[in-house]
């Protein structure tokens, strides 16, 4: 869905905010010790962080892709969700 809605100037940003975050998150979990206080509490922070995350794609895109997205938008959608997530069996 964000691959489609991106095309749309409307969404462009906000998506590109949330892929940002996403690989912030991504790079974080792969680098952080636990062990080490510092990278606790930078883990502490995207969990808070998270949290607003979910809240910007439950609150706002998802939403508002029920009013944007036409059938043929949503069939591209699933295929660039597919291509991204290829190990999760869908019905």
């Amino acid at each position: 869905m964000p691959a489609v809605m991106r095309q749309d100037d409307e969404y462009t940003g906000y998506i590109e905010d949330l892929e940002r975050e996403h690989r912030d998150l991504d790079r974080l979990l792969d680098t952080a010790d636990l062990v080490d206080r510092d990278d606790r509490q930078r883990f502490l922070d995207a969990v808070d962080e998270l949290h607003r995350h979910i809240a910007k794609e439950e609150d706002g895109l998802f939403p508002a892709s029920l009013t944007t997205l036409a059938g043929d938008d949503w069939d591209r959608a699933m295929a660039a969700w597919r291509e991204a997530h290829p190990d999760v069996r869908t019905p």
